[in-house]
């Protein structure tokens, strides 16, 4: 039995390795994208956790996003978030890894203890869960 010509040939193998290449390109794409929208908020939040404003809030809604790291899920979170200088409340959204053994303590209603970047209210981070706030220091 004779092979048809495409298979004998060497066009057969090229096109092959070209649709492995192709499926493992998009593969690591699909991957990276997955990771940097996964951890894109962890960095942020670290950076205004570093340097943020304190502030006492209120969680007003949890979601679960379907990510999970170390079988611990990611959150999201909903807060009203009240400044101690003064300035007025506002609402801002920010997600967080949350062990398995802190899911009691985020209910709607609990509090936390916050830090925002006071020139974009959108970026908050949350510091401690379910712990009364205590103003810094001077």
């Amino acid at each position: 039995m004779e092979l048809p010509i495409f298979l004998g040939s060497g066009l057969f193998t090229v096109a092959i390795l070209l649709c492995t290449c192709l499926i493992t390109l998009v593969s690591l794409g699909a991957m990276g994208f997955f990771f940097y929208r996964m951890f894109k908020n962890s960095s942020q939040n670290n950076a205004v956790l570093q340097s943020g404003i304190q502030a006492p809030a209120v969680i007003l809604n949890v979601e679960d996003t379907g990510a999970s790291m170390n079988d611990n899920p990611q959150v999201r979170f909903t807060l009203q978030v009240n400044p101690p200088d003064g300035r007025p409340s506002f609402q801002a959204v920010t997600t967080k890894f949350i062990s398995r053994l802190q899911i009691g303590m985020i209910n709607p209603g609990s509090p936390v203890t916050v830090r925002y970047d006071p020139n974009d209210t959108t970026k908050v981070a949350i510091e401690t869960l379910g712990a009364p706030f205590v103003p810094p220091q001077k």
